[in-house]
Parts: C-alpha cells; sequence; structure tokens
C-alpha cells in the first residue's frame, strides 16, 4: 500500500472509505486529498478496496450470510416491514447495514423469488434480479441496504414477486423511504 506524505496516516485513510470519520474530519481530508498528489494515489488504492469489498456484499442475502456478516463484525440494525406498509426508516450514524426484512409472504411453496427496487417519485429502477435467496420458513427475503447507498434516492419501493410450480406469480410491495444520518 502506497505511504501518505505524513499529513494524514493510513488509518485515517481507511476510516475515511470506511465511512467512520467525523463530518469535521472529512472535510478537513478532502481538502487535503486536493492538493495532495501521495495521498491522493493512496486513497485511490484504499477507495479500490473498499469499493471491491462492498461488492462483496449482496443486496439480497440469506440468513446465513447475514449471520456471517454479524460474525464478520458488520453493525447491523434490522426494520421490519409487512407488504403494503411505508415505513419510514433512520440508517443510524452507528450502523454499517439496515437489513429489511421483507416479510409477510407466503414463500412456502414458491419456487423462485426476483425483485425490483425503484425510486418511489419516479419508478426508475435501481436494481432488478428475478432470482434472489429466500427463506420459506420464515416468509421473508432479506435486502441489505449499505451506508454508501445515501447516494441513492432516498424513497424506494421494493417489489417482491413470487412464484410457484403451477406457475402462479404473487407481488408483495414495500415503500421504504431512508433517512441516512451522518456520522458524528
Amino acid at each position: 500500500m502506497s505511504a501518505t506524505c505524513g499529513a494524514v496516516s493510513i488509518e485515517d485513510l481507511v476510516a475515511y472509505w470506511a465511512n467512520d470519520l467525523a463530518q469535521g474530519d472529512v472535510d478537513r481530508l478532502d481538502e487535503h486529498l486536493v492538493g495532495c498528489a501521495v495521498c491522493s494515489r493512496a486513497s485511490g488504492g484504499i477507495s479500490a478496496v473498499a469499493m471491491g469489498l462492498r461488492e462483496l456484499i449482496p443486496a439480497i442475502v440469506g440468513h446465513a450470510k447475514l449471520e456471517s456478516l454479524r460474525g464478520a463484525g458488520h453493525r447491523v440494525r434490522e426494520n421490519t416491514i409487512r407488504p403494503g406498509e411505508r415505513t419510514v426508516v433512520v440508517f443510524a450514524a452507528d450502523t454499517d447495514l439496515l437489513v429489511h426484512k421483507l416479510t409477510g409472504l407466503d414463500l412456502s411453496v414458491a419456487t423462485s423469488v426476483g425483485i425490483v427496487l425503484s425510486v418511489e417519485e419516479t419508478g426508475a429502477v435501481i436494481f432488478a434480479d428475478p432470482s434472489v435467496p429466500f427463506d420459506r420458513n420464515s416468509g421473508e427475503v432479506l435486502l441489505v441496504c449499505q451506508r454508501h447507498f445515501a447516494a441513492l434516492p432516498p424513497n424506494v419501493v421494493a417489489v417482491v414477486h413470487t412464484h410457484d410450480a403451477a406457475g402462479t406469480e404473487r407481488t408483495a410491495r414495500y415503500a421504504i423511504p431512508h433517512i441516512f444520518e451522518p456520522r458524528p
């Protein structure tokens, strides 16, 4: 990993890309990175690693993956929501992953489950996957929201499509407006 100029540490840059710095420290670091090629190069390397790791956490997970994320030290908060509800949720500053438990689904006979995430106001699709993990016994789909999703529009709608062996499709809609608390 590249060294810094000494004005900031590698630990500072890691905290910066992990969203673990207070806003004043973020502002100070942003200002420094604009003028320091050495630290900008080091920051770029850390950024590439951070973005790669974020890609390793899928938007939809099963219970085993959720427990694995907890075991890896991620600070997880859960939000249980039923079809048709509109639940404003706060992504707290001390949270790494916000898991929306999309419940109220009869998945006992489901052969496949898909999901479409869109912007509530415009209907623009943010994410779509025709085949996501689901838990037949609990009747839920686990949607994982990460802190870097704050860049997305705040009012998200999740529509879950279930299919059974007879070809019957059922849908459930969840409106999930987000408020992201800034880091202290």
